[in-house]
């Protein structure tokens, strides 16, 4: 299973899906309003009257490494987590976090959640739940299941917006889907293995405890890391929570 990491510092794969599997994300300004309530939400709060413009374009200013203006959000406490990887899947989103506080996910999850079905309930017209039941947290205790899941989070999944059904399937151009890994906002991939450093994810002193390349991949290409196959083990499938291996 691979080498453990320290018990105290351990990060969480979260994971939470949609009543009946519908679509959250159903256009860009729902995925780029989830990224915006996920940073307002760990610092704070919303800013009441936002124009939905301005949302945007504040988050694609996170997203391109500068901070977001304060009249966005009001700060009410030090970040609850800190991001590892994230992405956001049609129906579902996928979180890597590592508590900042005690209870701080918990926290975390239930005014993210919150915050996300007011404004969608709102714009489509509905009421009730958006999100089915209680999200899923499992803690990543050792390296090998650490570099699964950044696996996981950010390559698997947003190949399932590029290509739905590809895992059955097969991806019908390799090198277009591999490309689109890298301009597809909202995942962490661009950050992690590519050249955007948003706002969104740690601390580099925070992330390269966990997230460090060479201890990744070590001798081999980050390429060649990220294509390795997917562990079907019992350990593995657990760990991914949502049993799409």
């Amino acid at each position: 299973m691979g080498r453990a990491m320290h018990k105290e510092n351990l990060p969480y794969h979260v994971f939470c899906r949609a009543i009946e599997g519908r679509p959250i994300f159903r256009s860009q300004e729902d995925a780029y309003r989830f990224l915006f309530q996920m940073y307002a939400t760990n610092h704070g709060s919303p800013a009441f009257n936002l124009h939905r413009r301005d949302i945007q374009k504040a988050v694609k200013a996170l997203l391109a490494g500068e901070e977001m203006p304060r009249t966005f959000y009001v700060e009410k406490h030090k970040p609850l987590v800190h991001f590892l990887s994230f992405t956001e899947v049609v129906n579902h989103y996928h979180l890597l976090l590592l508590p900042n506080f005690e209870n701080g996910i918990p926290l975390y999850m239930q005014k993210l959640n919150t915050a996300f079905a007011k404004y969608f309930n709102l714009k489509y017209s509905r009421k009730g739940a958006l999100f089915e039941g209680h999200y899923k947290m499992i803690a990543i205790e050792t390296e090998s299941q650490l570099d699964a899941i950044i696996r996981y989070i950010n390559v698997k999944n947003p190949l399932d917006v590029y290509q739905p059904g590809w895992r059955e399937e097969g991806l019908k151009n390799k090198e277009e889907g591999w490309n689109f890994l890298f301009t597809y906002p909202f995942s962490s991939f661009p950050d992690i293995f590519g050249e955007r450093n948003s706002k969104f994810l740690a601390p580099e002193s925070i992330r390269s405890q966990f997230l460090d390349r060479e201890s990744m991949y070590g001798k081999k290409s980050y390429e060649e890391f990220l294509k390795q196959p997917f562990h079907r083990d019992n350990d593995f499938q657990e760990i991914l929570l949502d049993k799409h291996v």
